[in-house]
């Protein structure tokens, strides 16, 4: 990142657990570049990224605005809706408009407002409406319609953020703050692409959380039409926590989130995980990774990946798991989205061991170990699969498809032959 000193119109303030930290603008004295700035009187706690410290000098980026205010920019579906929405509107409808119109509302601590005003409050949602609406299409568009410009997520997959009226009540009565903007994400999914997507994460979420990974809490709604997922990155007190993917920790910008490796993330681990969390880190990562090769996740790159803190200078942690299916029910030859001993393949057993010694610091018996669980995750999971198959015909195709790879990931990480 390059230090430019001025800025045009256009400007952002830049809020962190709400209290105003920086300014966000276009360059004026070189195109295409942004160029962020702290407050005078902003304090090293405040830092917008870990790669970001506070100092007196501007962050100047070119590939767009910086990577931590790229990471939650809409993507597919929810971008389209908000430039047709707001593009005839706003001059220069740009990655800077689209962050002054979402980041209000969006992923993390930071929130983001046009200079001069202060981020929105949420509307409130019911989500038992969402979990028992039969009509799940219809009610996809409406979400999309009423909590798009609250949307500050990433991801080509449909999605919105919601605020859920029962978890804001809930915390009001233990603290007295409770959640401004969204503490949910509803998912959804193309028919036609991915049919039944939201079915697939739920299963590949609960075959994860079976196998020791730590993970949020989700659940099947409308009637597996959606996927509700509650964020964790709430701090339990009403507010939010730092997130930041590993696109943001390499100072890329989001279109290169399938540049690099998985030995990439390992040193990143190393780099900025507090030291006495890195094993525990190192150890969950593998276990992500030995599971996105079983359940043959090909989607599992830069931005599916993060850290968790409470502020720069506190304890720094991995995220928990997020965002893992099974992509190759839909694309048969598919690949690892990142290299993994320079290919994309995905590999067996001796491979992903002598990932866990080389890059992880994993002995053989505990890799070894670590692998039984991503195996047993599986194969629990499997029977839910089965059951749901059965009473949901729809699902029966991408069931069918799921259990027949999973069976192969399970034969490939556990180093026997598949049949």
């Amino acid at each position: 990142m390059s230090k430019h000193p001025q800025t045009d119109d256009g400007r952002l303030d830049i809020f962190v657990q709400g209290k105003r930290t920086g300014t966000l603008g276009r360059s004026a004295i070189r195109a295409h570049t942004y160029v962020f700035g702290y407050q005078p009187d902003a304090r090293p706690q405040q830092a917008v990224s870990l790669t970001m410290p506070v100092m007196p000098d501007q962050y100047g980026y070119q590939q767009g605005v910086h990577p931590i205010f790229q990471m939650n920019l809409p993507e597919g579906e929810l971008r389209e809706l908000l430039r047709n929405r707001f593009q005839k509107a706003v001059q220069n409808f740009d990655d800077l408009a689209l962050l002054g119109i979402v980041g209000h509302s969006q992923i993390g601590r930071i929130r983001i407002a046009p200079a001069g005003s202060e981020p929105d409050a949420m509307p409130l949602q019911n989500m038992q409406e969402l979990r028992t609406y039969a009509g799940a299409e219809g009610l996809f568009t409406e979400l999309m319609q009423r909590y798009a410009n609250y949307s500050g997520i990433s991801g080509v997959q449909p999605k919105v953020l919601v605020r859920d009226a029962e978890t804001v009540a809930a915390t009001a009565q233990l603290e007295q703050v409770s959640y401004r903007d969204a503490t949910h994400i509803v998912k959804a999914w193309n028919p036609e692409r991915f049919p039944q997507l939201a079915a697939n994460e739920y299963f590949c979420m609960q075959a994860a959380r079976k196998a020791g990974l730590e993970t949020p809490e989700v659940e099947l709604a409308a009637q597996g039409h959606l996927l509700i997922v509650k964020r964790f990155d709430l701090d339990g007190k009403g507010g939010y926590l730092g997130f930041e993917d590993f696109c943001v920790l390499n100072g890329l910008a989001t279109d290169d989130k399938y540049v690099g490796s998985y030995q990439d993330i390992a040193t990143r681990i190393r780099q900025f995980v507090s030291p006495h969390r890195v094993h525990e880190a190192l150890e969950q990562f593998f276990l992500s990774l030995a599971l996105t090769c079983a359940v043959r996740n090909g989607d599992a790159h830069l931005k599916n990946f993060g850290v968790l803190y409470d502020d720069p200078e506190s304890e720094v942690r991995l995220a928990p798991a997020f965002d893992i299916v099974s992509t190759t029910p839909y694309i048969p030859n598919d690949t690892l989205a990142l290299l993994f001993g320079g290919s994309k393949a995905f590999p067996e057993r001796k491979a992903l061991l002598l990932f866990a010694r080389q890059f992880c610091n994993i002995h053989e018996r505990r890799a070894n170990r670590l692998l039984e669980w991503v195996a047993h995750g599986l194969e629990a999971t499997l029977p839910e699969l089965q059951a749901y198959q059965q009473e949901n015909p729809a699902f029966v195709a991408i069931g069918t498809r799921m259990q027949a790879v999973w069976q192969q990931g399970i034969a490939a990480i556990m180093g026997k032959d598949s049949e």
